[in-house]
């Protein structure tokens, strides 16, 4: 018995011990990453590494700005609790908690990219990574070469092997070669999913639905084997799976047997819920439907992270209700002056935001201008706000169309994050105190921005 408790307070003290000098060594742990560099051809392009977690896909990313001087060099400090893939420009980054990292990096070519630190060769291999939104391997229909779809995937086949030689040479965690031998499948897919659409633009054959499944149905087998165990959780933590889902689960293709057997898990069905409900947010703002959806989906079995993200978003948008003080901003003329959107107070305040490329935005012109006619004996301050990058194509707009430069403004759009603007065209009302009436105001033609604006101005002591 002695022998018995002698061992147990042995075993007891030495896991005091253990526990002591293990939380010792968590206290130790830096989670920051540090990055230094710099950025090369970066242009009017944003200055911002971008979090590509899955919580960024519902505006809850670590984004971090990035600011230069005139040599483009920089130098960043953040904290990451886990590793995650980051994006900079056109390249694409794997970080991990304690990172050091010099880079240099060219906007124009990923792959010219220069890096210096203990991931050095993991942000290398990464440079090299084709572009899902390019077709892949056919590099935007360059690696196209005929219309045999045979020829394709064998080209397919052939560029996946090569860069599984070069993943099989790195020194990285499990994590990241999983992840990272799931992304060349991913691509081997893309590639030939892409072939139809590519071969369009090089008058192969005319595109349609039926056009890519008649096309891909030959490679039924071949596919299927290559997707088959792609369906797994673990793999939402990749943006590149992500942004496949869909196309995993293509209703074309499952039809003539394509994907057949790929379905959504209950996490994916909740990720694809919370996608519709964080779009329908930023588009339209805490609406009492919305309140009702929002309500709805929290009262369901939906997973604890997401519970935890429609929360964190809900509480950034709190800002915006009615009655709440309107963020400040710089706006600067076509003539180089700068004007604080504050200037405007005193009067109602009603904020077009728009941009040259814009088709909708530019559909709302006549309707703007007539609003400006017809209230142009009331305290309403108009204000045509452009988030164009670029500058001379709007400056070129405005004296095409005979705009008045001295009250046509512009503004990074990196300048408007308080007002959460995610698409345009959007609109601002504001009062004569410069708090919010609205930041989803309905757009000129509506006939509600007429009541809205009469409502508000009867109000008016």
């Amino acid at each position: 018995m002695r022998i018995f408790r002698k061992t147990v307070v042995a075993q007891a003290l030495m896991a005091l011990i253990f526990l002591a000098i293990s939380c010792q060594n968590s206290e130790n742990i830096d989670s920051r990453v540090r990055l230094s560099g710099k950025l090369v051809n970066w242009g009017n392009a944003s200055k911002i590494l971008n979090d590509r977690s899955l919580a960024s896909d519902f505006g809850l990313g670590n984004d971090q700005l990035i600011h230069t001087n005139e040599e483009g060099q920089f130098s960043l400090s953040f904290e990451l609790n886990e590793p995650g893939y980051f994006s900079l420009g056109r390249n694409k980054l794997y970080l991990s908690p304690g990172d050091e990292l010099y880079l240099e990096v060219d906007y124009r070519d990923p792959e010219a990219a220069v890096f210096n630190g203990a991931s050095a060769t993991l942000q290398a291999y990464l440079s090299g990574v084709p572009f899902p939104k390019s077709g892949s391997y056919l590099e935007g229909g360059r690696n196209l070469q005929s219309a045999n779809v045979s020829e394709t995937w064998a080209l397919a086949k052939a560029k996946t092997e090569e860069r599984r030689k070069a993943l099989q040479e790195l020194e990285a965690t499990e994590e990241f070669m999983e992840l990272e031998s799931m992304r060349l499948t991913l691509d081997q897919l893309n590639t030939i999913l892409s072939m139809p659409i590519y071969g369009s633009f090089k008058d192969f054959w005319e595109y349609s639905e039926k056009k890519k499944a008649e096309l891909l149905v030959p490679l039924k087998d071949e596919i299927n084997s290559l997707a088959a165990g792609l369906m797994q959780d673990k793999y939402m933590k990749h943006p590149n799976f992500r942004d496949m889902l869909l196309e995993l689960v293509d209703p074309a293709l499952q039809q003539v047997g394509i994907f057949a057997e790929l379905t959504f898990t209950p996490y994916m069905i909740e990720y694809d819920k919370m996608g519709a409900w964080s779009t329908q947010l930023e588009l339209a703002g805490l609406t009492e439907e919305m309140e009702q959806e929002t309500n709805q989906l929290l009262a369901s079995n939906i997973a604890e992270d997401y519970k935890a993200m429609i929360q964190t978003k809900l509480q950034s948008y709190e800002a915006l209700n009615p009655g709440k003080p309107a963020f400040d901003v710089v706006l600067t003329n076509a003539l180089g002056e700068q004007v604080n959107l504050s200037s405007f107070k005193g009067e109602l305040i009603y904020v077009d935001l728009w941009a040259t490329w814009c088709g909708p935005c530019i559909a709302e012109f006549p309707a703007f201008e007539e609003l400006k006619n017809d209230y142009t004996n009331d305290p309403i301050a108009f204000v045509p706000v452009s988030i164009d990058t670029d500058l001379e194509a709007w400056q070129q707009y405005l004296e095409k169309h005979q705009l008045e430069k001295d009250n046509e403004y512009a503004i990074n759009r990196l300048d408007l994050a308080d007002y959460k603007v995610i698409t345009i065209p959007r609109y601002l009302l504001l009062d004569s105190s410069f708090q919010i009436i609205s930041v989803f105001a309905p757009k000129p033609s509506d006939p509600q921005t007429r009541l809205l604006l009469d409502s508000y101005l009867k109000a008016k002591p």
